[in-house]
């Protein structure tokens, strides 16, 4: 098995057998998914595990078949990823050498790849952003995969696009070698 997969599969393992409450669609091809007990901070609902797909191009499978894009209409999108809500996430898989990420809901694949539309991406860049309890956030992006510790929640406000900027204490930052 891949370290860099085996690295973030651990993160990963509370919320492994458990379906995300809510899945939204956000601006661009943002998508949230909630996992865990509901907790409410400064007057929103979120999960205590928190999966941003942020800076990313994505496709949703049912077995072998396409669902749904990241350009795909935005009605479509609401509708075929709210499907995801009543399955399981049951495993993750990552490749350093494509920074594709695949997580997989029972028979739903949702495969998440570097977005096309990022004229020179840094380490300020993300494809996907996982929140967890205390604060400690892992994000994956062109710089590879960190582990920070966030001085605040959850840096959203009702799904409005911002700027995001995760302020740390401590980094850890980890090779993405296959």
């Amino acid at each position: 098995m891949k370290a860099a997969a085996v690295a973030i599969r651990q993160y990963f393992q509370p919320v492994f057998g458990t379906p995300p409450w809510r899945v939204k669609p956000g601006v661009g091809s943002f998508l949230t998914f909630e996992f865990g007990p509901r907790i409410k901070t400064g007057g929103h609902l979120h999960g205590r595990w928190h999966l941003w797909i942020y800076l990313s191009n994505w496709k949703l499978f049912r077995g072998e078949r396409q669902l749904v894009d990241s350009d795909a209409d935005r009605k479509l999108i609401t509708i075929s990823t709210r499907r995801l809500e009543g399955e399981s996430l049951t495993d993750i898989d990552f490749s350093a050498r494509t920074r594709k990420t695949t997580f997989s809901f029972g028979d739903f694949r949702l495969v998440v790849s570097p977005a096309d539309y990022l004229d020179s991406p840094d380490e300020r860049d993300h494809y996907w952003i996982f929140f967890m309890p205390d604060n400690e956030v892992l994000a994956v992006g062109p710089a590879g995969m960190r582990v920070e510790q966030g001085d605040a929640p959850h840096p959203f406000v009702d799904g409005k696009k911002q700027e995001i900027e995760i302020q740390t204490t401590k980094t850890r930052q980890v090779r993405l070698n296959d």
